[in-house]
């Protein structure tokens, strides 16, 4: 899975990352992620952030692709980025994750309008 670019099908199950997304410390947040979420959607912090996955705030979500994070520095782990769109409200939304298979965590990459 790894040698191709970009799929056409996720990488990981939505739902797994929705799971995960119970315990803040299975969860690291991407500074932009952070900032672009609190700018465009009102979510301040990691807290808020992750209950609004976890309480279908990503309504309408549909697959958009899933690509080798290309600024991994770690070549050993290679790590495939899902990316879809949602909509919240009046709304649209990206949301793009990964999870890094070495330590169990997931990672927002993007969560931008």
């Amino acid at each position: 899975m790894y040698h191709k670019k970009q799929n056409k099908n996720p990488s990981y199950k939505f739902s797994d990352f929705k799971k995960a997304c119970k315990n803040s410390k299975n969860i690291i947040i991407f500074s932009d992620a952070f900032y672009f979420a609190a700018l465009h959607f009102n979510l301040r912090t990691k807290k808020q952030i992750l209950s609004f996955i976890q309480n279908n705030g990503l309504e309408d979500l549909t697959f958009k692709n899933t690509k080798i994070w290309e600024k991994n520095r770690d070549k050993k782990n290679p790590m495939m980025v899902d990316s879809y769109e949602f909509v919240t409200g009046d709304k649209k939304g990206y949301i793009a994750f990964m999870c890094n298979c070495n330590n169990k965590k997931w990672i927002i990459k993007s969560f931008h309008p």
